[in-house]
C-alpha cells in the first residue's frame, strides 16, 4: 500500500526530480521482477537476464542520484556526481526499455 501512496502523493504534492527518479526506477525494477517470476520455462533466462540488468543499473543509478541529492543539499555542487547520476539514469533506462519495463 505505502509503494504506491508515495508515488501517488508525490503526483499530487510534487516531489524533488532525484525522488521521483527513484520512484520511477523502483517501480520498474518491481515490474521486471514480476515478469521475471512469472515467465514461462522457455523465455525464463532471457527475461530473467533482462529484469537483472534493469535491477543492477537501477540501483547503481539510484545511489548516484542520492549521493548527487546529498552533495547538493549541504550546499556543494558536485558537478561530476551530477554527471554521474545523469549517466547511469540514462543506462538504467536504456537496460529497462530493452525489457520493456
Amino acid at each position: 500500500m505505502l509503494k504506491y501512496l508515495i508515488p501517488t502523493a508525490c503526483v499530487l504534492l510534487g516531489c524533488p526530480a532525484p525522488l521521483a527518479k527513484q520512484q520511477s526506477l523502483a517501480a520498474r525494477v518491481h515490474k521486471a521482477t514480476i515478469d521475471c517470476v512469472a515467465s514461462a520455462s522457455p523465455k525464463k533466462a532471457k527475461v530473467c537476464a533482462q529484469a537483472q540488468l534493469c535491477q543492477q543499473t537501477a540501483k547503481s543509478a539510484a545511489e548516484a542520484l542520492q549521493a548527487a541529492n546529498t552533495a547538493r543539499s549541504t550546499g556543494d555542487t558536485d558537478i561530476a556526481a551530477e554527471a554521474k547520476a545523469a549517466g547511469l539514469d540514462v543506462l538504467a533506462d536504456t537496460a529497462c526499455k530493452h525489457g520493456g519495463w
